[in-house]
């Protein structure tokens, strides 16, 4: 049985058995595709109404957890009933639920002059684009030549070092991110999220994360068997996720047939979390139905 069709009989059976779902995902790459420049990452419509249908039920929350800053997020979903988690889960909003890290907050201004600093160079790399996030800054440079790349990371490291910064440096898909100093990853976030809203939720909870960038990675170590973790494309050959997917048109695949009925459309998109019932069980929900890891 395929990782696609393992994952649409496990949500089938549990949403007949009267489960509820707690959905998570990131953003690009996951719920929409990858994209040659980032604001053209467009949420199609189908995909929306799925998240619409299962953040509005009482059996799912939606949470997407993604490095974009918070207000990009939510401009690009626009869903009230959805938790949003930016900056790779360091700050997050949703209904009744606010959130932002202390010590990444007491580092914004240090982030801040990086970022200023970064802005006032970037013309003299052509193609590097400096996005300010608020709690990161993202240095993009997918249209950068290849032998100008080093001169990114150099005008990087004397920003950061100008600024007398220890600020964490990761390299992403064409990006290079600079996050403050924190031991909080969206793993941490997700905990935070599923601590909050997964006891409103009725019956058995099926909790299940989707990621395609290297910082879900984290989440999907931090989650272990307490979720249903889902690699979705193949950036990452030796994933710690349980299950992959080839990419978007299979997230929305599982999206369109977990939506047959009326009573929750399953939208195999987000971190999500809902509105009335029992508490998550911390054990293992899902023994006996993840069979492998994927590597």
């Amino acid at each position: 049985m395929s990782d696609l069709a393992h994952i649409l009989t496990t949500v089938d059976e549990w949403l007949s058995g009267g489960g509820s779902v707690l959905l998570m995902t990131d953003y690009d790459g996951t719920l929409t595709p990858i994209v040659d420049d980032p604001a053209d990452a467009v949420l199609s419509k189908e995909m929306r109404e799925q998240l619409v249908r299962l953040a509005r039920s009482p059996r799912g929350w939606v949470a997407v957890i993604s490095g974009r800053g918070l207000e990009d997020l939510r401009a690009r979903i626009d869903i009230p009933e959805v938790i949003y988690a930016g900056c790779h889960g360091l700050e997050i909003e949703g209904p009744e639920l606010a959130f932002c890290h202390p010590d990444a907050l007491a580092q914004q201004a240090m982030l801040g002059a990086v970022g200023e600093t970064l802005v006032r160079r970037a013309p003299a790399v052509n193609g590097m684009r400096v996005e300010t996030k608020g709690l990161a800054v993202a240095v993009h440079y997918r249209h950068v030549a290849p032998d100008e790349i080093r001169r990114v990371e150099i005008e990087l490291a004397r920003a950061i070092r100008e600024q007398g910064s220890r600020l964490k440096i990761f390299h992403g898909t064409k990006v290079i991110e600079v996050l403050p100093q924190v031991a909080w990853t969206k793993g941490e976030c997700a905990e935070w999220i599923e601590e909050r809203v997964g006891s409103t939720l009725a019956g058995r909870v099926l909790w299940l994360y989707l990621g395609d960038d290297w910082t879900d990675e984290h989440a999907f170590e931090v989650l272990g068997s307490r979720a249903l973790t889902i690699r979705v494309g193949d950036l990452v050959p030796a994933s710690k996720a349980a299950f992959r997917l080839e990419g978007v048109a299979e997230v929305q695949q599982v999206l369109l047939q977990g939506s047959a009925e009326e009573e929750i459309k399953f939208s195999y998109t987000l971190e999500s979390g809902a509105s009335a019932g029992r508490k998550l069980s911390k054990k293992h929900p899902f023994e006996g139905i993840i069979p492998k890891m994927v590597g």
